[in-house]
């Protein structure tokens, strides 16, 4: 268990560390900074580098709004309980690229225009025009703008799949121009393959005809997937094939750059840019660090190599490593973001774009949770949106994933839970895939609650699977699963499938419920077929099939809409049979068959946060391939469940406009009531929203300009008043801070409480009706309920505005609170928080780090319980409301 010293106030929410009496800082950075400067909020370093080359454990990074053309790498790691953290300050929009911004053009010939850089990535350097990618030159062109569609040319003869070093590939309408140094694409789509594109270098060429090496390991890629056989292709990179709009090429040797922009125009200085960093985010062999809520832009986020305990919250990723994809194996190995190591977090992240994988995981006890990621692997390889390989105990949970190449999930790991995603979308280049693919095992995975739905190949190829069980799969749970709309089968199990078990899962619109293929002396062994609902009834023979039903769409309430929550009365009702830890707790005289249980959980998949105002609820960074909203001052709404316009603390959410079913006010103190019906008490001390009153006269509600956004009360006149019903938790003496703001003369308020005056407190011309300052006063209060009351005074016309009244308690008549020691254990903590040390009731509130309550409790005892599992993982402060004493802890 740790110790925690006491502190009498709060200045910054992140200045107290858990480490004994050291305090943590709060490190600044931004745009106008200096890195000769102390890092403070007033004299903030220039660079994020600055910042992380002294952010020591318990440290809170915040970086101001604008563009950092650098590498966040942290030179210490976190200690467990003192992350160090780096994140956007409050309401603030940080971009860290890998881009850099390009001047000094001029013309090369014709509509090409050329500039000179001092670097050279590779195969990994990337062009931007504006918010536009360029592509690489190449023919054919790629006219539609598109990289899932090849806009590719059919072949007309190539080498044999034996063929390594000589290999070819011939078409009569190749341009006769020099392709040596440039590359081929090739999909083989031959009955039987058609499971994986390549790419290679080009050694020579010859009218119609380009050679190159075909050396590929598995072999099977350059076998089943020869030039000879026929397939798509097309060639890029070299200079003669740069002719057509949002093209570029590099030549290596002199580091020159040429693009060519729609319509022929030159290039404006700082529009173009290229990649220059690989890496935008750099954990390697770092722990204990958190990034959250900021957005990173061509280039990749790296958890790779001995990091531990690491989060990523709230992260937008944009071609986090995009690449031209020429390798010997299977997979580029060019993720966006790449976790391995232990007990990491990737939480609510939008991951998108790029020619390879969008995230891969290994490592193990890492969690994926709550993510956006999509459009990955325009290679048409063994990329995808998600790679899950060589993991073990990992969390893939509430994720919503699209637009793939090949797979939308590749998996192969031990011991996963794979759970509540919402997948779609695969095959958008390859054939004989799916939404979830895997290989081989025992991997004693689970894969259960997921939607997999929505799948096609391109053209004629039809074998897009829902879930792909491939080659001697084995040891899997798959249960509670909707497969639906997938043009091959929703399971798909080969060879050796074993120990399998498929139960509860709905079926609709698949070419079959299942499918396998016995490759010549291949079965299965011990694979279960048990309560699973289908439209067809083609289950696979040698499986073991017990309460299977078939349906028509009246059985579900809407499935054109995804929607197969069962009708009452429906035939699936009560036609299942009981399965130890899959129909617990089943409604009626047995089991619903199928992923849902009438009467039971209506579970949904995938993320829980609208895409359109991006993970921190801010709208849209104006990156490259975003289509959420602009926004640069959200709104905190809460949820309100029962209607009576006030909304559940416990339910936040960030964004721009009012979401449905949420309000701005958050002082919903009845769970179930109605309209107009709950009175709002307010405990003190603590802030009052001036526009939470109880009763008002002649005061209006206006949105505010003030920090932290919402409302005010404003259009106030002399004899105007509101008044608030308030809890006192402790006697003692008060300040009294109030946020106003005037362009007039100004005018006095007068605090009342059940009707006694406890003083008054002038208010002046601020300069502004939006224009705030903190004016202050003492007053005594008694503790319990009252009725506190501002009346407003004044000359004529509009006098002030008011935003908010803090309450703070200044010193108390009793000694409520054991002022020695308050001792709270474990920290870290992942599901229970005790405290000790409390010689009466009080009442606590956790804060979390950008200063929104998320609990609030009443002590009963020396001794308290909290249980904090539904909090997400992250540093808070515990504070005592009646001393404004603050405790961190980090919730894991």
């Amino acid at each position: 268990m740790i110790f925690l010293k006491q502190f009498s106030r709060v200045l910054m929410l992140t200045a107290l560390c858990i480490c004994g009496n050291v305090f943590a800082k709060d490190i600044y950075v931004s745009k106008t900074g200096n890195d000769n400067n102390s890092g403070s909020i007033d004299e903030p370093y220039l660079t994020i580098n600055k910042a992380a080359s002294v952010a020591v454990a318990g440290d809170v990074v915040y970086i101001r709004e604008g563009t950092y053309e650098e590498t966040l790498r942290p030179a210490n790691s976190g200690t467990a309980g003192n992350p160090i953290i780096f994140q956007s300050y409050v309401g603030e929009k940080v971009i860290i690229t890998a881009m850099e911004a390009l001047s000094g053009w001029s013309q090369d010939g014709g509509a090409i225009y050329k500039t000179t850089v001092d670097w050279d990535l590779g195969q990994e350097n990337f062009v931007l025009n504006g918010s536009v990618a360029l592509d690489l030159a190449r023919w054919p062109n790629n006219e539609d703008g598109k990289p899932f569609t090849l806009n590719s040319k059919r072949n007309d003869g190539g080498s044999a799949g034996n063929v390594i070093n000589n290999a070819f590939l011939t078409s009569s309408e190749i341009p006769a121009i020099d392709w040596t140094g440039g590359s081929v694409f090739f999909y083989g789509d031959k009955p039987g393959s058609g499971w994986i594109a390549w790419k290679a270098f080009i050694t020579s060429s010859t009218s119609g005809r380009v050679n190159f090496a075909l050396d590929k390991n598995p072999n099977w890629i350059r076998t089943f997937h020869a030039p000879a056989d026929g397939g798509d292709f097309y060639l890029e990179g070299v200079k003669a094939a740069l002719d057509y709009q949002n093209e570029w090429w590099f030549d290596k040797n002199t580091k020159e750059l040429f693009v060519q922009l729609p319509n022929g125009t030159a290039p404006q200085d700082g529009v173009v840019s290229m990649r220059k960093r690989e890496i935008t985010i750099d954990l390697n062999g770092r722990s204990y660090i958190e990034v959250r809520n900021l957005a990173v832009f061509g280039g990749a986020i790296e958890l790779k190599t001995n990091s531990n305990n690491n989060v990523l919250y709230g992260i937008s990723s944009f071609y986090g490593n995009h690449t031209q994809g020429i390798f010997r194996g299977f997979n580029a190995g060019k993720p966006s973001v790449e976790v391995n190591g232990t007990r990491n977090s990737i939480e609510k992240c939008e991951i998108a774009f790029s020619a390879a994988t969008g995230v891969r995981l290994g490592g193990s006890f890492n969690e994926l949770k709550n993510n956006y990621i999509h459009d990955f692997n325009y290679l048409g390889s063994y990329d995808a949106p998600l790679v899950a390989r060589g993991g073990t105990d990992n969390k893939i949970l509430r994720n919503t994933i699209f637009n793939g190449g090949r797979d939308g999930i590749n998996y192969n790991g031990n011991r996963c839970e794979i759970a509540y995603n919402d997948v779609y979308k695969s095959n958008l280049i390859a054939d004989d895939c799916g939404t979830f693919y895997t290989v081989g095992g025992p991997q004693n995975t689970e894969i259960h609650h997921n939607w997999f739905h929505d799948t096609a190949s391109r053209g004629s190829k039809r074998k897009a699977a829902g879930i792909y069980l491939d080659n001697d799969a084995e040891a899997f749970s798959v249960h509670h699963n909707v497969v639906w709309n997938t043009e091959w089968a929703g399971v798909q199990i080969n060879w050796d499938g074993k120990d399998i078990d498929v139960f509860n899962n709905t079926f609709y619109n698949n070419s079959d419920e299942m499918g396998a293929w016995h490759k010549e002396g291949t079965s299965f062994t011990n694979v279960k077929v048990w309560n699973n609902l289908g439209f067809k009834g083609e289950w696979e023979p040698q499986s073991d099939k017990q309460n299977n039903l078939i349906t028509d769409p009246s059985s579900f309430e809407n499935p054109t809409t995804g929607n197969f929550y069962l009708e009452d009365g429906s035939s699936p009702i009560d036609q299942g049979r009981v399965i130890t830890g899959i129909t617990d707790g089943f409604i009626g005289a047995n089991p619903d068959v199928g992923a849902y249980e009438n009467g039971g959980e209506r579970w949904v998949a995938g993320i829980l946060w609208d895409p359109a105002l991006g993970p921190t609820g801010s709208g849209c960074y104006g990156l490259p391939g975003e289509t959420c909203e602009s926004c640069t001052t959200p709104s905190t709404w809460y949820a309100d469940v029962d209607s009576d316009g006030l909304g559940d603390l416990n339910n936040p959410q960030s964004a721009c406009t009012q979401p449905s079913g949420y309000v701005i006010n958050a002082d919903d103190a009845c769970p179930v009531d109605n309209l107009n019906t709950c009175t709002i008490v307010h405990e003190l001390p603590g802030v009052i929203q001036a526009e939470e009153y109880t009763l008002q006269q002649g005061v209006q509600r206006e949105d505010t300009a003030d920090t932290g956004g919402g409302m005010n009360i404003g259009y106030i006149e002399n004899e105007d008043y509101t008044e608030y019903q308030s809890s006192i938790e402790a006697t003692g003496t008060y300040t009294i801070s109030l946020r106003v703001a005037s362009a007039s003369q100004g005018g006095t308020i007068t605090i009342l409480s059940n009707g006694t005056s406890l003083g008054n407190i002038n208010v002046t011309n601020t300069g502004g009706w939006q224009t705030w300052q903190t004016i202050n006063t003492s007053i005594n209060l008694t503790s319990g309920t009252q009725n506190i009351r501002l009346v407003y005074s004044g000359g004529t016309g509009f006098l002030f505005n008011l935003n908010s009244i803090e309450f703070s308690l200044s010193t108390l008549s009793i000694d409520d609170f054991n002022k020695d020691q308050v001792n709270i254990y474990p920290n870290p903590v992942q599901n229970s928080l005790f405290i000790k040390g409390l010689k009466t009731n009080q009442e606590f509130s956790i804060i979390d780090i950008t200063g929104r309550v998320v609990k609030q409790f009443h002590t009963s005892d020396n001794q308290e319980e909290i249980n904090v599992s539904e909090l997400i993982r992250g540093l808070y402060l515990l504070r005592d409301k009646a001393t404004n004493f603050s405790y961190k802890f980090v919730k894991n």
